[in-house]
């Protein structure tokens, strides 16, 4: 049975994959708001993120930008404490195929939902969402995501 046809609700399933966004990350790690739904779901384990290195890189990438105003401790600790205590790192080589040639940093997130059957890709980017029905993953937003659990 796949996760489109599944009869079970996603809160009875025990640790559903998901490879995260970068701006689903931050959001839920230093905003909360809407997202600290996410953030509970991986904490309490309704939902294991999936991360590569690249994806790593890019969220330690986005992390240092001037205007989140983080400092070096705040993003190690957000690293090592946040992101490498929930996360799951991939070991597996991830396909290289290009979905987003507009947006070439976009195929690591497909890529990687790729690896591990079942897995959701969960991003608000538009570039992502806008061809979603094409892609081999299934893609939620990160309100579809929420709105998932909470079923």
């Amino acid at each position: 049975m796949s996760a489109r046809t599944t009869s079970r609700t996603w809160s009875q399933r025990p640790g559903v994959l998901t490879v995260l966004d970068t701006n689903v990350v931050i959001s839920a790690l230093l905003f909360r708001g809407e997202t600290a739904a996410i953030y509970h779901s991986v904490i309490t384990g309704r939902i294991i993120p999936l991360v590569c290195p690249a994806i790593l890189s890019e969220y330690v990438r986005v992390l240092v930008y001037p205007k989140l105003k983080l400092s070096d401790s705040e993003i190690r600790y957000l690293i090592d404490n946040e992101i490498g205590r929930w996360f799951r790192m991939l070991t597996e080589k991830l396909p290289d195929d290009v979905w987003v040639p507009e947006d070439p940093s976009d195929d690591q997130f497909i890529n990687a939902a790729r690896v591990r059957p079942g897995t959701v890709l969960v991003s608000g980017d538009r570039h992502i969402t806008d061809i979603r029905e094409s892609l081999p993953v299934r893609v939620l937003t990160a309100r579809e995501l929420i709105e998932e659990l909470r079923r």
